[in-house]
């Protein structure tokens, strides 16, 4: 399949069945995404604790998965009092990220590509996915931080290291990948895969044009 334009080819000429793939597809993706979720979560839990010294400013902060569900727990002390408080946020939630099954449909539905196309581009879609995945935990980790706490009989207050420019930075951040990344990015890694042959071959294109003036050279050389 040649890029982008054979894909709309193909699909025109084959949508029935490709609509069938993907209707099959992920519903089989939702139902493996439920099953590994957990899984997931418990390592992208792994990751925030390796990075909790860089980013985190509770001490005491904790990361668990409950579900599929990565959580925070940073021990606050309320205002005027002794008393500490377990204030827990969460990071990530694998129903936020429902477009992991929604591109393996996707891959699965291609039209054109073989059982080996499939299967790398299924591999290397997700990596960059999983990618995208962490960043967006990691904003979720300083957002909260940056946010009000707010507690039951009490006033709304500021973890310490709060930053009013910080927060509005972060926030931008947060709702790009809240609002519009969860759908954006699986397009781009999805369409990047169609075009990759053309990828390719502009890159090796590129690569004959570098060494060009080189063998060029060279022959002047020899004639010399």
């Amino acid at each position: 399949m040649a890029g982008f334009s054979g894909f709309l080819r193909r699909l025109r000429a084959e949508w029935r069945r490709v609509l069938l793939r993907f209707t099959l597809g992920l519903a089989g993706a939702s139902l493996a995404w439920l099953a590994l979720a957990p899984v997931y979560a418990g390592g992208l839990a792994a990751v925030a604790r390796t990075a909790a010294p860089v980013l985190e400013n509770t001490p005491g902060a904790s990361y668990a998965v409950e579900g599929s569900r990565v959580l925070v727990h940073r021990p606050v002390r309320l205002p005027g009092q002794a008393q500490v408080r377990d204030v827990v946020y969460t990071v990530w939630l694998a129903s936020g990220a429902f477009g992991l099954p929604v591109f393996a449909a996707l891959i699965l539905a291609t039209p054109g590509w073989s059982g080996g196309t499939r299967a790398r581009a299924l591999a290397w879609g997700l990596a960059l996915l999983t990618i995208t995945q962490i960043a967006s935990m990691l904003v979720s980790v300083d957002f909260w931080q940056q946010m009000p706490v707010t507690i039951l009989q009490g006033p709304a207050f500021y973890l310490s290291d709060h930053s009013a420019r910080r927060l509005q930075v972060i926030s931008a951040v947060y709702y790009f990948f809240e609002i519009m990344g969860r759908g954006f990015f699986v397009l781009v890694v999805y369409v990047t895969l169609l075009e990759r042959p053309q990828v390719q071959a502009l890159l090796r294109c590129r690569g004959l044009m570098a060494r060009a003036p080189q063998v060029w050279s060279g022959h002047e050389r020899f004639g010399a």
